[in-house]
């Protein structure tokens, strides 16, 4: 399966992910300078289709984050595949037994993971429980 990552994911370009808490402060128009850094350095911004879905709400509420996916914005969708992937690094690497996984986080992990990428986010605890070195994780 990684050759598909590497098809849907350019693994060799490190830049930012965003989580679904990331994509909120968007919304409220925070996170501007490093959306402005990271498209001044050519930086790929990616997110997980999951995450878009947990913020999104359209309408003018949206319009920030409509800005960032127009200006391109890599999401990555949750497909069949996609899917599978995410429950095998749920298998792997998730949080204890006991505790119950969230497929959203676990992709947003995954794709820091294999991209080497900064990943901002309101949830730092449960990425770093995805394996996540606490030296990729910014706060929002």
């Amino acid at each position: 399966m990684a050759r598909r990552v590497a098809k849907l994911v350019d693994v060799s370009r490190p830049g930012i992910v965003l989580d679904a808490g990331a994509l909120l402060s968007i919304e409220a128009g925070r996170l501007t300078d490093v959306l402005a850094e990271a498209h001044a350095l050519g930086l790929p911004i990616r997110l997980s289709g999951g995450a878009l879905a947990q913020a999104w709400r359209g309408g003018p509420r949206s319009a920030r984050l409509a800005a960032v996916l127009k200006k391109g914005a890599s999401v990555i969708a949750l497909d069949s595949l996609e899917g599978r992937r995410v429950g095998e690094f749920i298998a792997r690497r998730g949080p204890s037994r006991r505790a119950k996984p969230d497929v959203v986080d676990a992709h947003t992990a995954l794709l820091t993971r294999e991209t080497r990428s900064l990943v901002y986010t309101s949830d730092a605890e449960d990425l770093a429980s995805y394996g996540v070195a606490e030296k990729w994780i910014r706060k929002t």
